[in-house]
C-alpha cells in the first residue's frame, strides 16, 4: 500500500484488540458496534490491548489490580471499578489505537492520595468512578493539546450528561476552550486529562454505542476517495481491500487518514507541488529526496515545505533580491493583493530584525491564509466551502494541529465518508 511501516504497525496492534473483542462476545462487523456491558468482557479486551501494547498503565499496579482480576472474572477486596470506565478505556483504545492511563482507583493500589478533607478525591470512591488519561494515541495529554482536545469532543458524544472533565484553566489558557454538551469541566493540573462520573449514575450514550461498523463495500469507496484525493491515483485492488478491510473491523478513520497524510508518497507529491507553486519550476534531481530525508529526521515535517521554500535564497532572488520586492510578493502570493507601501516598510523593519523566514511564518500563520487554506481543504475534501463556524473553528485549531492534521480532520469526518460513496461507489 506504500505507506509508512508503523501505520501498519498501529493496526497490527489494533487488530488484535478487536479479535480479542470478538472472542468474547463483540458482535461481527455486520452488527451493531456496541461495547459490552460485561466488566470480564471489557476487562479481557484491556488485557489484550496491554499484550499488544496498545494499552499501559503507570504505576503497572493498576493494570495488575484493578485490570487483571477483572478479566479472570474476580474483583480484589477495594479494588471495583465502575463499567462505564472500563467501556470508556475500550472505546479509546479502539478510536485513538493507544491509551496510557495515570490513575483509576487509588486505594486499590496502596494510596490514599486526597482520600481524606477537604479534597475527597473520586479516586478514592469504590468502585473506582475517575480515569486520569496520560497519553491517547501516542501523544502525551496537557488538558489543552489538539489530542487533548479530540478526546473531550469523542467523549463528550459517548458519556451522559453530568460527566465531569478536570483541566479547564488549561484550555482557557491556551485559547481553547470547548462547549461541551455532556461534560460538566472544572479546574485540574495540566499533566494529564481526567474524567469522571462522580454525579451521575446514568449509563453511556447507546446510539453512539450502537453504530454501525461500515462495510467493506463503504469502507472500498472510502478508501478509494482517499487515494484519489492524497495520491492522485487509483489504488489497487490490494490496497483498496487492505484498508477497506481494516476499517469494516473498527480502526479508526482517522489512524487510515493520517497514514495517507504521513506517507513519503503524499509527502513527496506535497514536495513536489511546492516547488511548482512556490518557486515556478520542477524539481532537481535530488531535491525532493533530500527534503524527505529531512522529514524522516525530524528537521522539518510537511507542513514545514511550503515555508521553507518561500523562506530560501531562490525565492528571494527571484523577487527582485531585496527586501521590498520579498515583502511585495508574499502579499501577491499569499493574500493575493498589493501591498501598499507603509506595509512594505513595516514588514522590511522585521526582515532586518528577524530574517526572512520569520516574516515569512507570520504570513503563513495569519488568520487571513489560514482561512484561505481551510477553504482550499474544504472544497477539495468535502466539495463545498466553509461555513462560518467550521471555518472559525478550525482555524483556532489550525496553528495547534497544522495542515496536515486539518486534512486528516476532514478526511475522516462522516461527511467525508458519505460523500465518498457517491463518488466511488463501490459494488
Amino acid at each position: 500500500m506504500k505507506m509508512k511501516r508503523s501505520v501498519f504497525a498501529l493496526f497490527v496492534a489494533f487488530a488484535l484488540v478487536i479479535t480479542t473483542l470478538s472472542a468474547v462476545g463483540a458482535p461481527p462487523a455486520s452488527a451493531a458496534s456496541t461495547v459490552s456491558n460485561s466488566p470480564q468482557q471489557l476487562a479481557q479486551a484491556l488485557v489484550s490491548a496491554h499484550n499488544s501494547g496498545a494499552f499501559t498503565t503507570d504505576p503497572t499496579t493498576i493494570y495488575d489490580r484493578e485490570i487483571v482480576p477483572v478479566s479472570q472474572g474476580q474483583t480484589l477486596g477495594g479494588c471495583a471499578v465502575d463499567v462505564r470506565v472500563l467501556q470508556v478505556l475500550v472505546l479509546v483504545i479502539n478510536r485513538f489505537g493507544s491509551l496510557r492511563v495515570s490513575d483509576l482507583q487509588r486505594p486499590c493500589i496502596g494510596s490514599n492520595l486526597n482520600c481524606g478533607p477537604p479534597t475527597y478525591s473520586v479516586h478514592c470512591v469504590v468502585p473506582g468512578e475517575a480515569i486520569d488519561f496520560a497519553n491517547v494515541g501516542g501523544v502525551g495529554l496537557n488538558g489543552s493539546n489538539a489530542q487533548n482536545i479530540l478526546l473531550l469532543q469523542f467523549l463528550d458524544n459517548v458519556v451522559p450528561t453530568g460527566t465531569n472533565a478536570g483541566q479547564s484553566q488549561c484550555r482557557t489558557a491556551a485559547g481553547n476552550s470547548l462547549n461541551l454538551a455532556n461534560i460538566d469541566q472544572f479546574a485540574d493540573s495540566c499533566n494529564h486529562q481526567h474524567v469522571d462520573f462522580r454525579n451521575t449514575d446514568a449509563s453511556l450514550n447507546p446510539t453512539v454505542l450502537g453504530a454501525p461498523l461500515p462495510t467493506v463495500t463503504a469502507s472500498s469507496s472510502y478508501v478509494v476517495a482517499l487515494y484519489n484525493d492524497y495520491l492522485s491515483r487509483t489504488p489497487s485492488a490490494g490496497e483498496t481491500k487492505g484498508w477497506a478491510t481494516q476499517l469494516a473491523n473498527g480502526a479508526p478513520r482517522d489512524g487510515v487518514a493520517n497514514g495517507f497524510v504521513n506517507s513519503d508518497e503524499y509527502r513527496l507529491i506535497r514536495i513536489a507541488a511546492a516547488y511548482q507553486s512556490v518557486l515556478g519550476r520542477s524539481p532537481d534531481p535530488s531535491g525532493p529526496q533530500n527534503w524527505l530525508a529531512a522529514m524522516h529526521r525530524g528537521s522539518i515535517t510537511t507542513d514545514d515545505i511550503e515555508t521553507s521554500f518561500y523562506s530560501s535564497l531562490e525565492y528571494f532572488q527571484q523577487h527582485g533580491n531585496n527586501n521590498a520586492g520579498f515583502v511585495a510578493s508574499l502579499y501577491t502570493n499569499l493574500l493575493h493583493r498589493n501591498a501598499g507601501s507603509d506595509e512594505i516598510a513595516y514588514w522590511v523593519t522585521y526582515i532586518n530584525k528577524y530574517g526572512t523566514a520569520w516574516v515569512v511564518s507570520q504570513f503563513w500563520r495569519s488568520t487571513e491564509t489560514i482561512s484561505e487554506r481551510i477553504s482550499a481543504m474544504y472544497q477539495r475534501y468535502l466539495g463545498r466551502a466553509p461555513d462560518p463556524v467550521g471555518l472559525n473553528t478550525w482555524v483556532g485549531l489550525a496553528l495547534q494541529i497544522g495542515d496536515s492534521g486539518l486534512r486528516s480532520a476532514l478526511t475522516s469526518s462522516d461527511e467525508y465518508f458519505a460523500r465518498s460513496q457517491n463518488r466511488y461507489p463501490s459494488s
